[in-house]
C-alpha cells in the first residue's frame, strides 16, 4: 500500500500545481519541444516533479526511443518507489535500478548487459500495468494487432491508448519502439489515473470486479462448526464430502461412508509441475481401488486430476485421461469431473511466468472435453489461481469448487460464488488414517444421472494456443544515446 500512497501523493502534487489546468505549464522548457506540441504538457509536469529531464544541451529528444535502464528509472519514480543507491564505478548508471525493478515485477528477469537496449511498446506495457499492481486478466481487446492481457488493461485505464486510423481501427503496434514522448503521457497518466476505481485489492495487486461472475452468495452466520471441526451449513442444501488420492494410502471405505460422509471426489491422476522435470501426466496408481472401494460402499463418486498444463493440448491430453479411467465407472459418477489446475513451485514451477489468458484456455479445453464425455465439468481454484491465474468471467459456465480452510479463515471469503467449499485439509474420518480434505457440497449432485456422451454445443477447443509468455528478459540491441 505505500506505494499507491506515494502515488496519489504525487498526483496530487501535479495537479495543486497546475492550478485549475491539469495540463498548464508555463514556457518552453527544450529548444527542440515547442509548447503547442502533443506532449509538451506531459513533459513540462513531469520536469517540475522532478521525474523526466533532458540533456545538457538544451534538447529533450522527444522523438528518442528510450533505453530499459531509463524505462526502469522512469516507471519506478512515477511509482513513488525511491532509489537512493548510485552506480558503483565501472557499473552502468541504471545498474541500481535493475533489483527494484525485479521487486516490483516489471520484470521477472534483467539481462544486466542489455540495459542500454531498447523496449518495445508491449514490454513498455507490460512494465507500466505491473508497477500499476495490475494484473494481465482483462476484457476484450479494443487493437487489431494485440489481445495481450496488460495491454487491454492500461487501455481500460485509459493510460495506453494506442492509435485510431481514419476508418476507426485501433492499433497498438507492440513491437514498435517507445519514444521518450510517449512514455512521458504514460508516466503522467499513470501518476494522476486512480486505477482502483471498480477494482478490489487482493494480496499486492488491484484487480476488476467480474461483473459477469455471480457474487458470493454465503454469509458468516451460515456456517456451524461442529464436532471435529465439521462444518453445517444452514442457508439451504449441503452434503459432507471428502477428496483422496493415492498418498492416503489403503482407504476403510465402509468406515468412512459410516462416518457422515457422503460423498468423494478421487484423483485419476496429475502432471509433474516442476521447471526441470518430465512436465508428464500420469494416473494415480489407486484411483481403481478407491474408485471401486467408495462405490461399494454406497458413496456418490466424482474425480479429479491435478492438471498443470500451460498449452491447450496439454489440457486436452489430462482431459482425456482422466475420461478413460472414469469409463468404467460411468454410472456411478453423479459428482462433478474437475479441472484441479493448480500453480505450485514459485520461480520453480514449469507454469512460471505463463499468461493467464493461455491457462484460462486450457482449463477451458479441458473442461469443454470432460463435458463432451457427458460428464459435469467444475473447476478448482484457491484465491490466489482463482483471481489472479485464471478468468472466470470466460469459465463461469462451469461450476466451482473453491479451497479456503477455516484454519485461516472462519467463513469462505470469496468475492464469487461456487457450489463446493474445501474447507479445511486436517479433517478426521474414520477409515483413513492421515488427515484428509474436508468439503461441503452447495449442489444436490448425488441425485442427478449423468449425461450419455455427445457432440459438444460449443466450437472444439483450439488445437494451436498463442504461444505461452516465458519471463521476460531485456533482448540484447544496439545502444542508443544515453539521456536520462
Amino acid at each position: 500500500m505505500k506505494k499507491r500512497i506515494a502515488v496519489l501523493f504525487l498526483a496530487a502534487l501535479l495537479l495543486t500545481s497546475s492550478g485549475t489546468t491539469a495540463m498548464a505549464a508555463p514556457g518552453p522548457l527544450f529548444r527542440d519541444l515547442p509548447e503547442d506540441h502533443w506532449s509538451y504538457q506531459y513533459v513540462s509536469e513531469l520536469v517540475e516533479q522532478g521525474v523526466v529531464n533532458g540533456y545538457p544541451d538544451g534538447t529533450f529528444r522527444p522523438a528518442n526511443p528510450v533505453t530499459w535502464g531509463e524505462a526502469f528509472k522512469l516507471i519506478l519514480l512515477a511509482t513513488g518507489v525511491e532509489v537512493t543507491e548510485t552506480a558503483k564505478p565501472g557499473e552502468h548508471w541504471a545498474t541500481p535500478y535493475v533489483q527494484p525493478a525485479l521487486d516490483n515485477r516489471l520484470l521477472y528477469a534483467v539481462n544486466t548487459d542489455y540495459l542500454d537496449g531498447r523496449p518495445t511498446r508491449l514490454a513498455v506495457a507490460r512494465m507500466a500495468c505491473r508497477a500499476l499492481d495490475l494484473t494481465d486478466i482483462a476484457g476484450e481487446s479494443p487493437y487489431t494487432d494485440c489481445d495481450d492481457g496488460y495491454v487491454v488493461e492500461l487501455y481500460e485505464k485509459g493510460i495506453m491508448e494506442g492509435f485510431l486510423d481514419e476508418d476507426g481501427v485501433r492499433t497498438f503496434r507492440p513491437d514498435q519502439l517507445v519514444t521518450r514522448e510517449e512514455l512521458s503521457a504514460v508516466l503522467w497518466r499513470m501518476m494522476t489515473v486512480d486505477v482502483s476505481e471498480g477494482m478490489f485489492r487482493y494480496d499486492s495487486v488491484w484487480l476488476d470486479v467480474l461483473d459477469t461472475v455471480e457474487p458470493s452468495k454465503y454469509t458468516p452466520d451460515q456456517f456451524v462448526k461442529g464436532d471435529r471441526g465439521r462444518l453445517s451449513y444452514t442457508g439451504g442444501y449441503y452434503a459432507h464430502g471428502i477428496d483422496v488420492s493415492g498418498h492416503k494410502g489403503v482407504i476403510d471405505w465402509e468406515a468412512v461412508a459410516g462416518d457422515g460422509v457422503d460423498f468423494a471426489i478421487i484423483r485419476a491422476g496429475n502432471r509433474f509441475y516442476g521447471k526441470h522435470g518430465s512436465g508428464a501426466v500420469v494416473e494415480d496408481g489407486w484411483f481403481d481401488r478407491n474408485m471401486q472401494g467408495a462405490i461399494a460402499a454406497g458413496l456418490p463418486v466424482g474425480a479429479y486430476l491435478f492438471s498443470n498444463a500451460i498449452t491447450v493440448e496439454e489440457a486436452i491430453e489430462e482431459a482425456d485421461l482422466l475420461i478413460s479411467k472414469l469409463e468404467p465407472y460411468r454410472e456411478h459418477v453423479t459428482y462433478p469431473v474437475v479441472c484441479d489446475w493448480e500453480y505450485l513451485g514459485g520461480k520453480e514451477s514449469r507454469a512460471y511466468g505463463v499468461d493467464s489468458r493461455v491457462i484460462t484456455q486450457c482449463i477451458a479445453a479441458f473442461c469443454r472435453r470432460v463435458e463432451e464425455a457427458g460428464y459435469r465439468p467444475m473447476i478448482y481454484f484457491n484465491k490466489f489461481c482463482g483471481y489472479y491465474k485464471m478468468d472466470l468471467s470466460r469459465l463461469n459456465q462451469y461450476d466451482f469448487w473453491f479451497a479456503e480452510y477455516t484454519e485461516y479463515s472462519n467463513v469462505p471469503s470469496s468475492i464469487y460464488n461456487f457450489q463446493m467449499w474445501q474447507y479445511s485439509s486436517k479433517g478426521k474420518v474414520a477409515g483413513i488414517s492421515s488427515d484428509v480434505d474436508m468439503n461441503l457440497c452447495f449442489v444436490p449432485y448425488g441425485h442427478e444421472t449423468p449425461d450419455p456422451p455427445g457432440p459438444a454445443e460449443t466450437d472444439p477447443p483450439e488445437t494451436n494456443p498463442p504461444e505461452t509468455n516465458p519471463p521476460e528478459t531485456a533482448p540484447a540491441e544496439p545502444a542508443p544515446e544515453n539521456g536520462t
